[in-house]
């Protein structure tokens, strides 16, 4: 049987039948296909925030590990708890910054590995260490064009040099992230070629940092340059094409469906109108299902009378507004459809498949954004 996971505040979860089946076994095939375009010396840090993209955060950390992760990268200190409070013992790399300062006590409490950018966090930090006497590791964030945070990489060299010297840190990795590997191919290279200056600087000075990594996954498939010796995946690991055309260069499988079953059939004549506003009217007799799915589930209200959705291995199109927690389809092409039948929103079903890329060109977004956006009250049922 898969297990099952729900959010925490559900007494009697997985009563409405909605849900995101979750495939480990397709995650670890996407992750030994990241492997396979690398060099053997490079090694992983998955990035598992925002509940592991929408996927389950501790599942696929665990699922990282499994297939030789060496680090796990989170967007905060609360998802670093998060994954330490489910007594998950890696190496944590905190990706976004840290504010207030005093909250670097956390860091040192749960063991977690913070970015540094500047010389007052460092010193805080160290000062935070030396009271605890522990050692705590870090990363150097360079910014090279991405405009977020991260020391310029002008003044990164010798912000590591003043870092070292600081009792209770260790230096263990420096990175930069790219802001436009999918689209823009010379300022990319000039990314690259910044932070390469920077490593070259501190080997001059005999300083050489553990970890250095730029890779995300597009820079993985299209920028060997970037590849040092750690890689940041994050979109490829769930089987998502970081960019277009990438799947004629990496065997990726889709990790996440979105399912639910019709609760409501009701027939109605020509010219009746469905949901809020009456934007949808049938052009003929019709058979009308409803789903227990919405806008408040993360299936986008843009989906409008534009989405359709796989019954019995066939297309059927989404009528009327997406409401908070239902939707409707017109299932007239299916006449012996009955209350029950599985519906696919994301995923395959027969020979048919609807894409995340398809839901987010719909409404005009990214795949980041539908899978991120599936809500906490969708259960999550692992396979």
């Amino acid at each position: 049987m898969p297990k099952s996971h729900y959010p925490s505040n559900y007494v009697l979860p997985f009563l409405r039948p909605t849900w995101a089946e979750i495939d480990l076994g397709a995650f670890r095939h996407n992750f030994r296909e990241i492997k396979r375009k690398l060099r053997k010396s490079v090694s992983l840090l998955p990035v598992v925030k925002a509940d592991g993209y929408g996927h389950g955060m501790e599942e696929i950390a665990r699922a990282s590990l499994s297939c030789g992760a060496r680090l796990l990268g989170v967007a905060n200190i609360e998802e670093g708890i998060f994954l330490r409070k489910r007594r998950i013992t890696a190496p944590i790399l905190i990706l976004g910054s840290v504010y207030p300062l005093s909250n670097f006590t956390y860091i040192l409490r749960y063991n977690l590995s913070p970015i540094i950018c500047s010389l007052q966090a460092s010193q805080e930090l160290s000062k935070i260490a030396r009271r605890r006497k522990k050692k705590v590791k870090v990363h150097i964030k360079v910014d090279t064009g991405m405009g977020r945070i991260g020391i310029s990489a002008e003044n990164a060299a010798n912000l590591v040099k003043k870092v070292i010297q600081l009792p209770g840190i260790i230096v263990e990795g420096i990175f930069t992230h790219l802001a436009a590997a999918d689209s823009d191919y010379q300022f990319t290279m000039e990314q690259i070629g910044k932070f390469q200056s920077v490593i070259n600087e501190l080997k001059r000075d005999n300083i050489n940092i553990k970890y250095r990594h730029a890779a995300n996954s597009t820079a993985i498939l299209r920028y060997s340059d970037a590849h040092f010796n750690l890689a940041r995946p994050g979109i490829s690991l769930y089987g998502l094409i970081p960019f277009e055309g990438a799947e004629r260069e990496i065997d990726l499988k889709p990790v996440m469906q979105l399912k639910t079953k019709i609760v409501f059939i009701k027939r109605v004549k020509k010219g009746t109108s469905i949901s809020y506003g009456r934007t949808w009217k049938a052009n003929r007799d019709s058979i009308i299902g409803t789903l227990p799915i919405g806008y408040a589930d993360g299936y986008n209200r843009l989906l409008s009378n534009r989405a359709e959705v796989l019954i019995c291995g066939k297309r059927v199109p989404l009528v009327g507004r997406v409401c908070m927690d239902m939707c409707m389809v017109d299932v007239t092409s299916l006449p012996n459809v009955k209350v029950g039948e599985e519906v696919v929103l994301i995923g395959s079903q027969g020979k048919e498949k609807i894409t995340a890329d398809e839901i987010a060109k719909l409404t005009g977004t990214i795949t980041y954004e539908v899978v991120c956006g599936i809500s906490k009250r969708v259960p999550r049922i692992y396979l």
